[in-house]
């Protein structure tokens, strides 16, 4: 076994990632062509079932006969192939290889496998380490790609099993074993800035810092940690000051920091699987929600984001997340219960002296409904029943949210509201069964 192939296999067997189906994306450059060849020889080893995608830009002219290589190449390792065909857009903030790149992952997301492998490398990480510099990101730009991520939209897994591997080391491989590729001459051209990077600037500094390349890592890494630490520090804000509904608790984010204030920021985003806005936006919102009256409609747009205080919370707002009317479900035991749009999903549980007294699901159908405000809700067992609308009015519970809680009910009642809890008037008693109920969203 070569030095590639056990490189690649530990890093399979270090994050638990045997006996899976992943897929491959196969752009027919080098270091692709080498991952689907490695991973081939570790079909038995690692127990995977290997899948591949091609994504065609159709942004040069032989873009069909780069999928007809990758077509011909998969069918001789008798590996499945799926092609995506985008439409780029004219025109992209991101520019034309940021646009190229979004396109990509988002046709790579949308295949069926839940684990994507990736062909990036360690030069891949040394040229994106320079890359985010010069555009002024902050720790996590810095920190480069991680060989393993989450990606908050879809839950699919993201690995690059060669992040550790010299472009070097690549090729030498790929010559030891006579495969062919297909060379995109864009990668040649420096009016790209990775290739400048690569084909320029990388270059100079080798020969003036040997050593420059182990030193960057080890920046890289370090500022990884760094990464990581500041985002223990906003979960633990965000803990102690979320609402039930997800609302930041102003007078406490007040009292932090202005940095730290800003961390909490930028955690909500990233958690939201958001693009982190500029420091002056998050900086602006920070002196509106210091600064303007309590009665006071605070709302700091941002694209498809907006910075909204209602009372005594500030909370973001999607523009795209739009009322879901209509929608109902009878619950008939379930475990779990998706809900639309990115409203997560109810658990139930059967449970002992807790949660929903299991009698009170025994008369009547029991219904799940978004924002069903005129179902009645009892806070607690010697609390009268109001309407819903009026809890929610009463706790602060902002107008654009309301239509979009899930209440499960039976009845004209309602046994279970999202953010509040169990009605008053159907707990379970001690040593009576019960059935739990967990409200979990996505974000």
């Amino acid at each position: 076994m070569t030095d590639l192939l056990i490189k690649v296999k530990e890093q399979f067997e270090l994050r638990n990632l045997t006996g899976q189906t992943v897929v491959i994306a196969l752009s027919g450059g080098l270091d692709s062509v080498v991952l689907l060849d490695v991973l081939s020889h570790l079909t038995v080893s690692l127990d995977l079932k290997i899948e591949a995608a091609h994504v065609n830009h159709r942004m040069h002219s032989k873009s069909y006969e780069w999928a007809d290589f990758c077509s011909s190449l998969c069918a001789s390792y008798a590996i499945p192939l799926r092609v995506f065909e985008v439409q780029m857009p004219e025109r992209s903030s991101l520019g034309i290889e940021g646009a190229a790149r979004q396109a990509r992952y988002d046709a790579l997301l949308g295949h069926n496998s839940s684990i994507i492998l990736l062909a990036h490398h360690q030069d891949d990480q040394i040229e994106t380490f320079f890359l985010q510099a010069l555009r002024g990101s902050g720790v996590d730009g810095l920190s480069g790609m991680l060989a393993l991520r989450n990606d908050r939209n879809t839950h699919k897994t993201i690995f690059r099993p060669m992040l550790g591997v010299k472009r070097e080391e690549i090729m030498a491989y790929a010559r030891h074993r006579g495969l062919s590729w297909v060379e995109d001459p864009s990668n040649s051209d420096c009016i790209f800035s990775r290739n400048y990077l690569r084909k320029e600037t990388l270059p100079q500094l080798r020969d003036r810092f040997p050593a420059c390349e182990e030193s960057i890592l080890n920046v890289v890494k370090n500022l990884g940690d760094v990464s990581d630490l500041l985002k223990e520090v906003a979960a633990q804000d965000i803990d102690l000051l979320s609402s039930s509904f997800g609302g930041i608790d102003v007078d406490g984010l007040n009292n932090l920091s202005e940095v730290r204030a800003i961390n909490l920021l930028r955690e909500l985003f990233r958690r939201r699987g958001l693009a982190v806005p500029g420091r002056v936006w998050m900086i602006e919102v920070l002196r509106q929600c210091k600064h303007a009256q309590i009665s006071a409609a605070v709302s700091v747009d941002k694209k498809n984001i907006s910075a909204k205080r209602y009372r005594k919370h500030v909370y973001l707002v999607d523009k795209n997340d739009g009322v879901i009317k209509g929608w109902s479900r009878v619950w008939r035991g379930e475990m779990l219960i998706g809900l639309p749009g990115n409203l997560g999903q109810l658990e139930f549980k059967q449970v002992l002296g807790e949660g929903i007294s299991k009698e009170s699901f025994a008369n009547e159908s029991v219904t799940i409904q978004l924002g069903s405000g005129n179902k009645r809700f009892s806070l607690a067992h010697n609390r009268p029943r109001r309407e819903l609308r009026k809890i929610w009015q009463t706790n602060g519970v902002p107008p654009w949210l309301r239509s979009n809680i899930p209440v499960v009910f039976s009845g004209s009642d309602a046994l279970f509201a999202g953010g509040l809890g169990v009605s008053g008037h159907y707990y379970a008693q001690k040593d009576e069964p019960g059935i739990s109920i967990t409200w979990r969203p996505d974000h």
